[in-house]
Parts: structure tokens; sequence; C-alpha cells
């Protein structure tokens, strides 16, 4: 998947704690109304990943995300928003969410495979791994998977991908790592040259092969084939929640047309988010 990038983000982790007070078991009670131009969305929080719902309640409460587009949407896979300074109109200001340094994040509380990527699933969005390695989620963007069927042997297909692509970035980063040797046997010793790179194609495939990407289970091929969602997300974002109603409403705004840079080529957006339930 293309990265979900953070453009600007509020200091809500170090207020966390100011504004939830109850103790709450892992199934989640806190539902979020998100009231669309397209319809309303309700979406029901996680409480083991209690510092993205915190910070979702944070950011709820005081009304960042009131008045903010869609800003980005890959059909047949999720819809994204939470970046305030796009706002439906242009006189409207964000009601108190500041702009600190991008460097800011919330650690990732990926509980996986228990939250998976299935359609209706509500994730945090954040910066790449080459630039984030530690995988801190955004404190303001977020996205809900609208997501696509799968057939079994489009599963099958799909984590051979995901594994080779895996494969491929471990490679990349030791090319880095020896970019200096690499560089010179290139120039001095082509056979050395190549026999490096080979050496290093095989420590990528065993470092993988130490941790290798779980295989999908059974309720995972099942919801996938089923209901359908963005299976080669899953381990890589925190899923914090998931949407309870109005999904044909969030699958609506996933048919919205799109440019090449996936922005919607009409205005879609929040008018106002709410908690309806904790």
């Amino acid at each position: 998947m293309k990265h979900f990038h953070l453009y600007i983000i509020c200091p809500i982790i170090i207020t966390l704690a100011a504004c939830t007070g109850s103790k709450r078991d892992a199934i989640g009670h806190t539902e979020v109304t998100i009231e669309t131009s397209e319809g309303d969305i309700i979406v029901r929080l996680y409480d083991d990943t209690p510092l993205h719902r915190d910070n979702f309640i944070c950011n709820v409460r005081q009304g960042c995300y009131d008045g903010i587009l869609f800003n980005r949407i890959v059909p047949e896979m999720v819809i994204q928003t939470g970046d305030t300074t796009m706002k439906a109109k242009a006189s409207q200001t964000s009601q108190g969410c500041l702009h600190p340094s991008p460097s800011t994040g919330i650690p990732a509380e990926i509980v996986y495979p228990r939250h998976f990527h299935k359609q209706g699933a509500l994730a945090a969005a954040r910066e790449p791994d080459s630039i984030n390695p530690s995988r801190l989620s955004s404190p303001l963007q977020w996205y809900i998977v609208t997501g696509k069927k799968y057939t079994s042997a489009e599963l099958r297909e799909l984590q051979t991908l995901i594994y080779d692509e895996r494969v491929a970035a471990l490679f990349e980063t030791l090319l880095r790592q020896h970019a200096t040797q690499i560089d010179s046997l290139r120039c001095t010793n082509h056979d050395a040259w190549q026999q490096r790179l080979n050496d290093l194609q095989v420590q990528a495939e065993q470092t993988l092969a130490v941790n290798p990407p779980q295989p999908l289970s059974e309720t995972q091929k099942q919801t996938y084939n089923r209901l359908g969602g963005a299976p080669h997300l899953d381990g890589d974002y925190t899923v914090f929640g998931e949407v309870v109603e109005g999904m044909p409403i969030a699958l609506r705004i996933g048919r919205t047309p799109v440019d090449a840079k996936e922005r919607p080529r009409k205005a879609v957006y929040i008018k106002k988010v709410t908690i309806s339930k904790m």
C-alpha cells in the first residue's frame, strides 16, 4: 500500500490521562458518531488500544475533525481523513488543535491478528517505515477500510507477494548499510561485487525466516472471502476500532471519483464528530 502521510498533529499523548477516567474492559464500549456530507457513520473504539482510543476521544472533544475533508480515497481500500488543515470551508478553523513538530506520534498498538484490516476497520495513518521504523501513529489522521473481497487463491498470492516485498525491503536496508564496500567492489572486482550482493540477498532471506509474516487465520480468510478488506495492511498499522453502523455510507464515500493523487474530485467531508456512547 502507498504510505499514509502525517502532515500535522495534536499534542494529545501527554494529556491522555485527563481525557478519560473510567476503566474499561478490552471489548470496547465507546462509540463515536461521524456525521459526514454523505450520511452518518458510527464507530466503536477498542479498549485494548488505549492510547489510540483516548487520543481519538480527545480529538473529538476538541472538535478537531469538525468540518474537515476526506483528503484521500483509495478505491477498494480505504477512505482517509484527519488532516485538520483541509477544511470543507475556507472560513473554518480548528477548535483547539495545536500543530507541534511532525516527529511526535502515538506509540504503535498493533494487536494483530486479533484486530485486522477487515471491511469497516478503523486504523491510524502513519509515516512509512523508512523514516518511522517504530511505526508511530499520526495523532490526527485515520482511515476506514472499505476494501474488497478476495478469493482463496488471491489470498495465497498476496501472502507470497508480502513475503517477497519484505525480503526486498531487508535487502535494500543491507545495501544501505554496506554501501561503501559495495560501491568499491563494483569498481574494482565485478565477481566479488556480485557475490557480495548474493550474500546480502541470502542474509535478507535468513533474517525474515526468523520472524516470517504470520499466515492468515481461518477467521481472517473467511472474513476476507465473505466481507472483504485490505489484508496487505495487516500487522503494519494500528487498528483501534471498527464501524458498527453506517458502513454503506463509508462505501459510498469510497466510490467517490479521485484524481491521480487519490484526492476526491468532489468535496466529501465530516460535518461533526461526537461521542455517542461511553
